[in-house]
């Protein structure tokens, strides 16, 4: 019987073998590159329409939508679009800087103001809804409705009136709540609650086009 090798018996690796773990960490390294590059421009973009006040117009003559607005936002939509009235999504808050500026500013400029609370990370109530559209019918138009970034309360709210209102269907309407407009419900963002009231809305009033 012949004896046995003491020696450690080599591995040979084939080139394909040395050039996979490198193909590996190189296509990682890509991913997460192009994951970095998107996640810059979403927030470059997101930037922008921040500086620029996020302001749209959902419904020509009638609605439009912005971000937190200072006095010199209100002026310059007035001589724009000719608002009337506008609408604070962020609710009543008494003493806060923003909030009284704006209340200030818009008596001076001859607008009407309302204010009424919703949270971005809550699903809105049916009698909510209700609530809100019946105050959009009555005020002053042109209307000019806001929240902070103008992007989630803000864009539920005009894809309700597209909806309900002015004849869009409701693919149409759920237009309003996309990355266009900065809102963003995905990872563990929770502003998926505006796009949840929504759909519920239309589930429960199939309005026939």
């Amino acid at each position: 019987m012949p004896a046995m090798s003491a020696e450690p018996i080599a591995i040979r690796r084939t080139p394909c073998d040395a050039w996979r773990p490198r193909a590996v960490w190189r296509s990682l390294k890509i991913g997460v590159g192009m994951l970095l590059v998107a996640a810059g421009g979403i927030g470059g973009y997101w930037g922008i329409l921040q500086y620029e006040g996020n302001v749209h117009t959902v419904v020509s003559g009638q609605l439009y939508r912005a971000a937190q607005p200072d006095r010199a936002d209100l002026v310059s939509d007035r001589q724009a679009y000719g608002i009337k009235s506008v609408l604070n999504l962020r609710g009543a808050h008494h003493g806060e800087p923003w909030y009284d500026n704006e209340v200030a500013a818009a008596g001076e400029l001859g607008m009407a103001h309302y204010d009424y609370p919703l949270s971005a990370k809550r699903v809105v109530t049916e009698q909510q809804i209700a609530e809100l559209l019946a105050l959009v019918r009555a005020a002053p138009k042109p209307l000019l409705i806001h929240c902070k970034s103008g992007a989630d309360r803000t864009g539920l709210l005009s894809a309700l009136y597209r909806y309900a209102e002015s004849g869009a269907t409701a693919e149409e309407a759920d237009g309003e709540l996309t990355l266009i407009y900065g809102h963003f419900p995905y990872l563990t963002n929770r502003t998926a609650a505006m796009d949840e009231s929504f759909w519920a809305y239309v589930r429960d009033h199939n309005v026939k086009r």
